[in-house]
C-alpha cells in the first residue's frame, strides 16, 4: 500500500502549534506521526511524509499539504491531529462521514487503550480531506485540554500509540481482538472486585496473570518501593487487551 502520512499543523509560522493544553498538539503530532512513518514502512508499505513545518499562512499550509500529497498516487492519506474543546476520547474524520476499515480500526484500537471511542465524523469542511485526492482520515488522537485524556497519553507514549494506528492501518488482528475478545474481557472485568490489584497473586485473576508478568518482567508495570503495582481493574483490562493485540 502507498501511504501518505500528514504530522499536523507547523513548527513555526501560521497555523503555528495548533492546540496547546497540557500537551502541545504540533509536538505530539511529529512524535506519532514519524513513528508510525517508520513502522508502516518497516511492515512493508511505501510511506510519504506529507508534513510542512512552516508557512506564512494557514492556507499556504494546508495547500502544501495537499499538493504533497497529490503528487502521489496514494492508495491512502493519514493526517495526524490532537483535538481541544472541553471534550475527551478519539476521532476520525472522513469524507462525508463515510466509514471504511481503517478509519473504524483506528477508532477501535486506540479506544482499547481507555480513550474515548467518539467514532467516525464528517470531515468535509476539512482542506485536506476535501483537496485530497486519495482516500482520506484525519486521526484526533484525543484532547490535550482533557488531564485524563493528556496522561493517559502520557503514559502509552507517542510510539505505542503509532503502534496502534499503524496495526488498524495494516489490519493486523487488533480489530478482531477489539471486535471479540474486548467484549469477554469486559465480562471478566466486571466481576473484578473494585480494588487495586498490587500483587501478581490468588486476587490477581488468572486470565491476566500472564499478561502482568510479561510486562512487569520487561519493565513497563514498575511497582513502588515495597513492589506494590497499583493496578486498578480497568489498567488491567486495558493491559490484557492490548497484549493480545500483540502490541506489547
Amino acid at each position: 500500500m502507498i501511504i501518505g502520512i500528514n504530522c499536523g499543523h507547523t513548527i513555526s509560522g501560521q497555523p503555528g502549534s495548533g492546540a496547546v493544553g497540557y500537551l502541545n498538539e504540533s509536538n505530539e503530532t511529529r512524535r506519532v506521526g514519524k513513528s508510525l512513518i517508520t513502522l508502516l514502512r518497516r511492515a512493508g508499505h511505501t510511506v510519504y511524509d506529507c508534513t510542512n513545518d512552516y508557512a506564512h499562512t494557514t492556507s499556504e499550509n494546508l495547500a502544501e499539504i495537499v499538493r504533497m500529497a497529490n503528487e502521489r498516487e496514494l492508495d491512502l492519506f493519514v493526517s495526524i491531529h490532537f483535538n481541544s474543546g472541553g471534550g475527551k476520547g478519539t476521532e476520525v474524520f472522513t469524507a462525508g462521514g463515510r466509514s471504511f476499515t481503517e478509519a473504524e480500526a483506528v477508532c477501535k484500537t486506540l479506544s482499547a487503550f481507555g480513550f474515548k471511542n467518539r467514532g467516525i465524523k464528517d470531515g468535509s469542511g476539512l482542506y485536506v480531506i476535501r483537496h485530497t485526492k486519495a482516500k482520506a482520515m484525519l486521526v484526533e488522537v484525543c484532547f490535550v485540554d482533557s488531564k485524563e485524556d493528556a496522561d493517559l497519553y502520557n503514559r502509552l507514549g507517542a510510539d505505542r500509540t503509532a503502534q496502534a494506528i499503524c496495526s488498524a492501518i495494516c489490519g493486523n488482528k487488533t480489530e478482531e481482538i477489539t471486535l471479540t475478545q474486548y467484549e469477554e474481557l469486559k465480562k471478566e472485568i466486571e466481576n473484578l472486585k473494585p480494588m487495586v490489584y498490587d500483587y501478581i497473586d490468588e486476587n490477581m485473576p488468572a486470565w491476566a496473570r500472564g499478561t502482568i508478568e510479561k510486562l512487569r518482567d520487561k519493565g513497563y508495570i514498575l511497582g513502588d518501593e515495597n513492589g506494590r503495582l497499583g493496578l486498578t481493574p480497568e489498567m488491567i483490562r486495558m493491559f490484557v487487551v492490548l497484549d493480545k493485540a500483540g502490541l506489547f
